[in-house]
């Protein structure tokens, strides 16, 4: 393939709905398409996308790709941050998500007054894989926060109607030098569910944080 073609492949897939950035990293010899990075719009259905991303590029290109060279990144900051020097709880401060293969890794940072944390976990490629990668990837966050002074495991995560609206569940088991805790949280979804299950998950620690902070 030649330079042309890897520059007309991504203007064609930054046209996709849904994908707000797109890079080729050619193989090694030219002779392939390599690995296919996809900067996701916040809030998009990845599958919606690799679909449309997969269906371009055959009937387009008479290209095939396969699902672990292509990388589905969502890096979106959490609309909801007014962060506050004196508050007195960590929040969401930036939320990204790298789909690849039957992967999907998530990366929570959180803010906390001067404090600045992140936290990774990797799950498997689904819906509900990917609302416990996020909410056990804010828990790490909270762990290197308070100087792992208490360790977290995501037992279950559930999305629940109320109402009109949607409400995320998390209950976590907290581990610490006190003993061992059960703890519940939920969160509303207002229009990302990965955020309200991080929400959820800072919800049901929240309480045991304080005399942990710094």
């Amino acid at each position: 393939m030649t330079v042309s073609d890897y520059a007309d492949i991504v203007a064609a897939l930054r046209a996709v709905p849904g994908i707000a950035d797109a890079d080729v990293e050619p193989d090694a010899d030219g002779s392939g398409l390599g690995l296919l990075r996809l900067g996701l719009a916040p809030g998009v259905d990845e599958v919606q996308v690799a679909t449309r991303v997969g269906r371009l590029l055959r009937e387009q290109f008479g290209l095939g790709v396969d699902a672990e060279r292509v990388q589905l990144i969502e890096d979106a900051a959490a609309p909801e941050v007014p962060a506050q020097p004196n508050g007195r709880r960590p929040v969401i401060s930036r939320m990204q998500l790298v789909s690849s293969g039957l992967d999907v890794t998530a990366t929570v940072q959180l803010t906390y007054r001067e404090h600045s944390v992140r936290g990774e976990s990797t799950g498997t490629a689904t819906q509900s894989g990917v609302h416990r990668a996020v909410a056990t990837a804010a828990l790490h966050a909270i762990e290197e926060l308070i100087g792992n002074k208490a360790r977290f495991e995501v037992d279950h995560v559930e999305v629940t109607p109320t109402g009109r609206d949607r409400t995320v569940l998390v209950t976590v088991t907290m581990v610490s030098g006190t003993g061992t805790d059960r703890l519940t949280g939920s969160a509303v979804v207002r229009e990302d569910v990965r955020q309200a299950a991080i929400r959820a998950a800072l919800d049901a620690v929240n309480r045991r944080l304080e005399p942990l902070l710094p």
